[in-house]
């Protein structure tokens, strides 16, 4: 049941984010520090490290023009929190179910770019010229980026320090 709410709690955060971002920024703030508080420090590592990585990647994509923002040339404010928010429920939520690097790719070459297009449609404050060149950048960017996570949670894990350790 606690996962259940904590999917349920970044779905309202996504929503609140790309619908009303200007009333939503402040709650969704709180939430999330809330949340990152509650955890175990290596946790809070990775919520730190998934954010600083997708912040990096939609940067690089910004600035390469695969998409912008009507109010800003920046990242705003309000993508910074979504991408708090997504690595809180990756490291809460989805690491149970995302255990293979080869899945979590395949998952996030789907979702990753969906989500976007619908947070276009719905909030209409991301730009993008062409949806078909538009999804067809975000896919290979968002499979490299959940694959590589996954895979670097494997290599800290003890399960793999313990794979280490007994082959010598």
């Amino acid at each position: 049941m606690t996962k259940l709410l904590q999917f349920a709690g970044f779905k309202l955060c996504w929503f609140g984010l790309i619908l009303i971002p200007q009333i939503a920024i402040w709650p969704v703030l709180l939430y999330l520090l809330w949340s990152v508080w509650q955890l175990a420090v290596k946790a809070r590592l990775a919520v730190v490290g998934i954010s600083i990585a997708g912040i990096g990647m939609d940067t690089l994509l910004l600035k390469n023009a695969v998409f912008s923002f009507v109010d800003t040339v920046y990242l705003p404010i309000w993508l910074l929190l979504l991408w708090g928010c997504f690595a809180l429920v990756l490291v809460q939520v989805l690491a149970v179910w995302l255990r293979h690097w080869w899945l979590a790719a395949l998952v996030g070459a789907v979702t990753g770019p969906l989500a976007y297009w619908g947070g276009a449609a719905l909030g209409g404050q991301l730009i993008f010229a062409d949806t078909t060149t538009f999804l067809l950048t975000l896919a290979p960017c968002w499979g490299l980026l959940l694959g590589l996570i996954v895979y670097c949670q494997f290599l800290w894990s003890e399960e793999h320090a313990s794979k280490i350790y007994s082959a010598r």
